[in-house]
């Protein structure tokens, strides 16, 4: 398989490897927001009880929902 004396032959399987993919694969996505950006999401976090990532889930969700429902010429986005 290899001419890479580092990699022999017998450390390579001939068998496929099965994978188990998750039913709702998902993605991390960072994002960076200056220390007064983050007090505010703090604060709002502390006034509603919404955690500070499920409101940055929602209102990125929210957006591009409601972009692609001007786009298609809705008049509203259903939950």
């Amino acid at each position: 398989m290899t001419d890479d004396p580092r990699f022999p032959d017998e450390d390579f399987e001939d068998e496929p490897v099965e994978w188990i993919v998750a039913d709702k694969p998902g993605a991390v996505i960072e994002v960076r927001f200056t220390f007064d950006e983050v007090k505010e999401l703090v604060a709002e976090e502390v006034a509603t009880g919404v955690s500070h990532i499920q409101l940055i889930h929602d209102l990125s969700l929210d957006v591009v929902r409601e972009r692609q429902a001007k786009r298609s010429g809705q008049a509203e986005v259903a939950d």
